[in-house]
Protein backbone atom coordinates (compact mmCIF):
# COMPACT_ATOMS: atom_id res chain seq x y z
CA UNK A 1 0.00 0.00 0.00
CA UNK A 2 2.96 2.36 0.69
CA UNK A 3 4.58 1.96 -2.37
CA UNK A 4 0.99 2.51 -4.19
CA UNK A 5 0.66 5.92 -2.54
CA UNK A 6 4.20 7.07 -2.90
CA UNK A 7 3.71 6.26 -7.04
CA UNK A 8 0.69 8.28 -6.78
CA UNK A 9 2.49 11.07 -5.40
CA UNK A 10 5.37 10.85 -7.65
CA UNK A 11 2.97 10.55 -10.77
CA UNK A 12 0.90 13.78 -9.34
CA UNK A 13 4.21 15.16 -8.75
CA UNK A 14 5.24 14.65 -12.33
CA UNK A 15 2.13 16.06 -14.00
CA UNK A 16 2.33 19.25 -12.13
CA UNK A 17 5.85 19.55 -13.57
CA UNK A 18 4.77 19.17 -16.84
CA UNK A 19 1.80 21.68 -16.62
CA UNK A 20 4.25 24.09 -14.56
CA UNK A 21 6.55 24.27 -17.90
CA UNK A 22 4.98 25.72 -20.45
CA UNK A 23 4.15 29.10 -19.37
CA UNK A 24 1.35 30.90 -21.24
CA UNK A 25 2.36 32.64 -24.54
CA UNK A 26 -0.62 34.68 -24.58
CA UNK A 27 -0.23 37.99 -24.71
CA UNK A 28 0.65 41.39 -26.61
CA UNK A 29 4.12 41.69 -28.38
CA UNK A 30 5.12 44.95 -29.96
CA UNK A 31 8.51 46.28 -31.94
CA UNK A 32 6.30 49.64 -33.20
CA UNK A 33 8.50 52.63 -33.45
CA UNK A 34 7.90 56.50 -34.39
CA UNK A 35 10.26 58.30 -36.49
CA UNK A 36 12.32 60.94 -35.41
CA UNK A 37 11.97 62.45 -38.59
CA UNK A 38 9.16 61.76 -39.80
CA UNK A 39 7.02 61.09 -36.85
CA UNK A 40 5.67 57.76 -39.03
CA UNK A 41 5.21 54.78 -36.67
CA UNK A 42 6.70 51.01 -38.22
CA UNK A 43 6.74 47.65 -36.36
CA UNK A 44 4.31 45.30 -35.65
CA UNK A 45 2.10 44.34 -32.86
CA UNK A 46 0.46 41.05 -32.09
CA UNK A 47 -1.86 40.06 -29.78
CA UNK A 48 -1.48 35.96 -29.33
CA UNK A 49 -4.55 34.25 -27.91
CA UNK A 50 -3.90 30.66 -27.06
CA UNK A 51 -6.47 28.42 -26.65
CA UNK A 52 -8.46 25.43 -28.12
CA UNK A 53 -9.19 27.28 -31.13
CA UNK A 54 -5.98 29.85 -31.40
CA UNK A 55 -5.99 33.09 -32.70
CA UNK A 56 -3.86 36.22 -32.97
CA UNK A 57 -4.74 39.93 -33.18
CA UNK A 58 -2.26 41.25 -35.99
CA UNK A 59 -0.73 45.21 -37.01
CA UNK A 60 1.32 45.80 -39.45
CA UNK A 61 2.56 49.72 -39.13
CA UNK A 62 3.89 51.15 -42.34
CA UNK A 63 3.17 54.87 -41.83
CA UNK A 64 0.68 54.82 -39.15
CA UNK A 65 -1.36 51.75 -37.19
CA UNK A 66 -4.61 51.57 -38.16
CA UNK A 67 -5.63 48.72 -35.34
CA UNK A 68 -5.53 45.05 -34.84
CA UNK A 69 -7.39 42.28 -37.12
CA UNK A 70 -7.80 38.87 -35.77
CA UNK A 71 -7.10 35.89 -37.55
CA UNK A 72 -6.84 32.12 -36.95
CA UNK A 73 -3.77 30.79 -36.35
CA UNK A 74 -1.36 27.31 -35.15
CA UNK A 75 0.62 26.59 -32.22
CA UNK A 76 2.53 24.08 -32.38
CA UNK A 77 5.49 23.95 -29.33
CA UNK A 78 7.07 26.97 -29.70
CA UNK A 79 6.04 27.90 -33.00
CA UNK A 80 3.05 30.08 -34.23
CA UNK A 81 2.15 30.31 -37.76
CA UNK A 82 -1.07 32.13 -39.78
CA UNK A 83 -1.94 33.94 -42.73
CA UNK A 84 -2.44 37.54 -42.74
CA UNK A 85 -4.64 39.38 -45.04
CA UNK A 86 -5.16 43.10 -45.52
CA UNK A 87 -8.39 44.00 -47.73
CA UNK A 88 -8.24 46.91 -49.84
CA UNK A 89 -11.50 49.70 -50.73
CA UNK A 90 -11.37 51.52 -53.51
CA UNK A 91 -13.12 55.23 -53.42
CA UNK A 92 -16.55 54.32 -53.77
CA UNK A 93 -16.21 51.29 -50.83
CA UNK A 94 -16.16 48.73 -53.16
CA UNK A 95 -13.42 45.94 -52.70
CA UNK A 96 -10.35 46.63 -54.61
CA UNK A 97 -8.08 43.32 -53.91
CA UNK A 98 -6.34 41.85 -51.04
CA UNK A 99 -2.32 41.26 -49.78
CA UNK A 100 -1.31 38.16 -48.14
CA UNK A 101 0.98 36.72 -46.07
CA UNK A 102 2.43 33.83 -44.02
CA UNK A 103 4.03 34.85 -40.85
CA UNK A 104 5.86 32.72 -39.06
CA UNK A 105 7.04 32.72 -35.47
CA UNK A 106 9.06 31.16 -33.24
CA UNK A 107 8.65 31.80 -28.77
CA UNK A 108 11.89 32.86 -27.49
CA UNK A 109 13.00 34.39 -23.66
CA UNK A 110 12.50 37.80 -25.17
CA UNK A 111 9.83 37.84 -26.80
CA UNK A 112 8.68 35.78 -30.79
CA UNK A 113 10.99 36.22 -33.16
CA UNK A 114 8.81 36.78 -36.60
CA UNK A 115 9.40 36.38 -40.16
CA UNK A 116 6.36 38.24 -42.70
CA UNK A 117 6.78 36.38 -45.90
CA UNK A 118 4.35 38.17 -48.68
CA UNK A 119 2.88 36.01 -50.78
CA UNK A 120 2.89 37.89 -54.07
CA UNK A 121 6.76 39.21 -53.62
CA UNK A 122 9.72 36.83 -53.85
CA UNK A 123 11.77 40.13 -52.56
CA UNK A 124 11.23 39.13 -48.87
CA UNK A 125 11.79 35.04 -49.55
CA UNK A 126 14.93 35.29 -48.10
CA UNK A 127 14.21 38.05 -44.90
CA UNK A 128 15.33 37.37 -41.33
CA UNK A 129 13.14 36.64 -38.50
CA UNK A 130 12.83 40.10 -36.75
CA UNK A 131 12.76 40.01 -32.27
CA UNK A 132 8.99 41.42 -31.72
CA UNK A 133 9.56 41.81 -27.67
CA UNK A 134 6.64 40.93 -25.04
CA UNK A 135 5.29 43.87 -23.54
CA UNK A 136 4.77 43.02 -20.04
Amino acid sequence: MKFFVVLTALGVMAASTAFAAAPSRSGLYDNVQISNVTGDQGGVRIRVNEGPSPTVDFELCEGGCVGLHRFPAKIEGDHLSFVYVEHYTDAQGRPAGETRARVDGRFVAKGLMLKIDFLDSPRDDNDEFSLIPRVK
